[in-house]
């Protein structure tokens, strides 16, 4: 049986540096492209999460750099997204897409009582 090459895993981001005994398995992959997106994937879901929420994309930004399961990738050759990084930027875009979809449901609902 051929091992996969990757492994995605979390820890509490309020444990640093992470004790290997908290690590949460997420995912196995045999490419870094399939890891880095699933490492992407968890971090977006909890940034969303906490849109739904109603929280503003800071408090978003802090829940997940405070409390949240941040993602590591492990696995030969070494692969490294800054997950800090990656959530600054991408909570911004969500909370924009967020925007969005508000702004067309109630466009959309005007239109239906009208």
């Amino acid at each position: 049986m051929i091992e996969k090459k990757y492994r995605v895993v979390t820890h509490e981001a309020n444990f640093t540096p992470p004790d290997l005994g908290s690590l949460l398995p997420v995912g196995v992959f045999d490419t870094a492209d399939e890891a880095i997106h699933c490492l992407k994937q968890t971090i977006d879901k909890q940034l969303i999460a906490s849109l739904n929420d109603g929280k503003t994309t800071k408090e978003a930004y802090d829940q997940f750099s405070l409390y949240g399961e941040i993602p590591i990738i492990q696995g030969e050759p070494r692969v490294y997204v800054q997950p800090y990084d990656y959530a600054k930027e991408r909570v911004q875009i969500l909370a924009s897409n967020f925007a969005i979809l508000k702004m067309y449901a109630n466009h959309y609902d005007s239109k239906k009582e009208s």
